[in-house]
């Protein structure tokens, strides 16, 4: 996410400053500065847009005429998991004890606050009761309220017969208060019915967490591949702060944590010094680290990756074939990062056929980026436009336009529908969760129907910290 345009920062600030303490004057010349290294840090940074833009506006051909559109969003900016966040603060407590930090680490002695000082956040967005810093601009609170008016700017017109419609969120907490932040920023216009679907592994397929009810996913099935890259990077950097600080014994796990404290670090208050310990070719190889686990774990490179996103690419391509039908135009649904990667992996925008290569970086040849694909806050559109009486599918990903290689010959580098249904088809084939995924041991619910049936069941699960 890009810094706040000034008029909205200022407002929030307002509404903020009775609760927040005002931190150092020096903060100010901080915050923002870090936005490059964002495509390096695994997706665990702030949103920012897909960096590699073929120059497609992302608003509907001005010929055409938008028809449907849907959602497939990420939770907003937040505080690390339990299991991260007990990581980080581990290392961190080593830095920690320190009589005195040299060298790349000697910001410690400047009245530096370690940014997890308990587990009380850890799980949760961040926003403006929990933020760090009263001027971080990178609040999942405030990307999600940004993104809904973003959304109101493009696509109001398909909401002009209608001020009710449902939003479909997962039941863990940070994905339901992304969502809620969301409807909350489109205003008062609209009534807003959210459906709240269960992330339990008895949704079967009725879910837009997938991955939960298959109980023979196996994420490390590939494991033997991706050990094979090089960890070098990682040995150079604790070998750096370790020789500038006597003492200090930190190893490759602990210099890999540090990313992941360099990103969180930002989502909560806004920079992070430890962001700055790295060297360029270190995130470049951490980011590539992370894209062959992301693609061996998750992606087209496991075995079950494509099966399980199957379940919401098949309802996504069901709800393009019955738009006419639908009174809803709007599909609004939000889920993790791991359920939109298992999705793009059936839909296959970013999977060219060949496995990702662990001997080495490839920097020209290389189409599967998973922090540009999923940073926080994340955002798939499905968009489908008549034009002179033809209709067209295309997507747009983090803010732009990625066509399908095969099928972009419509208006706006788009798909001719009938061609989409092809392809669609063909991405499909072969695909089958129920039985994959032996589904039917643990959930009689063998469909995913709640877009088609939220009326009449009214999904409410309880909300988790998970």
């Amino acid at each position: 996410m890009v810094a706040l345009p000034f008029v909205l920062l200022a407002a929030a600030l307002v509404e903020a400053a009775p609760t927040l303490p005002w931190k150092k004057d020096s903060d100010i010349d901080i915050i923002g500065t870090q936005e490059h290294l964002f495509p390096y840090l695994a997706g665990s940074a702030p949103h920012f847009s897909y960096p590699l833009s073929y120059g497609i506006p992302k608003e509907v051909p001005e010929q055409c005429t938008i028809k449907q559109v849907q959602l497939f969003a990420r939770h907003g900016e937040r505080y690390p998991t339990n299991g991260t966040g007990a990581k980080i603060a581990a290392t961190y407590a080593k830095m920690a004890n320190l009589t005195a930090a040299n060298g790349s680490l000697a910001f410690l002695n400047n009245g530096y606050e370690f940014f997890i000082p308990n587990s009380d956040n850890f799980e949760e967005l961040t926003t403006w009761e929990n933020t760090l810093d009263p001027i971080n601009p990178y609040l999942g609170e405030q990307d999600a309220r940004l993104h809904a008016r973003e959304f109101l700017n493009q696509y109001s017109d398909l909401l002009n017969d209608t001020t009710s419609f449902a939003m479909f969120t997962s039941n863990s907490k940070r994905v339901h208060d992304t969502a809620k932040f969301f409807a909350d920023a489109l205003g008062d216009k609209y009534n807003v019915s959210m459906q709240i679907i269960d992330e339990n592994i008895s949704s079967g397929a009725n879910t837009l967490t997938p991955i939960n009810s298959c109980t023979v996913y196996n994420e490390s099935e590939n494991a033997a591949v991706y050990a094979n890259y090089s960890t070098a990077y990682l040995k150079d950097i604790a070998t750096r702060l370790n020789n500038e600080n006597k003492g200090l014994n930190l190893t490759t796990s602990d210099a890999l944590n540090m990313f992941s404290w360099c990103a969180y670090e930002v989502n909560a208050k806004g920079y992070s010094e430890i962001c700055e310990v790295f060297k360029p070719e270190e995130l470049v190889y951490f980011s590539y680290y992370d894209d062959l686990t992301s693609y061996y774990m998750d992606g087209p490179g496991n075995s079950l990756g494509k099966t399980v996103g199957a379940v919401n690419f098949n309802a996504s391509v069901e709800l393009l074939k019955q738009s006419d039908s639908l009174d809803q135009k709007v599909w609004l649904s939000f889920t993790h990062d791991t359920n939109i990667v298992n999705y793009l992996a059936a839909v296959g925008l970013f999977d060219d056929g060949n496995k990702l290569p662990v001997s080495y970086v490839p920097i020209k040849n290389h189409l599967y980026h998973k922090s540009w694909m999923v940073p926080q806050g994340a955002r798939v559109y499905t968009q489908l436009y008549e034009c002179s009486n033809q209709t067209y599918v295309r997507y747009v990903v983090n803010d732009v336009v990625i066509p399908i290689e095969k099928c972009s010959s419509g208006p706006g580098f788009s798909c001719e529908f009938e061609d989409f249904i092809t392809y669609a088809n063909s991405r499909l084939n072969g695909t089958n969760y129920v039985s994959s995924c032996e589904i039917e041991k643990t959930s009689n619910q063998t469909e995913l129907t709640f877009y088609w049936d939220y009326k009449t069941k009214n999904y409410n699960a309880s909300l988790l910290l998970q």
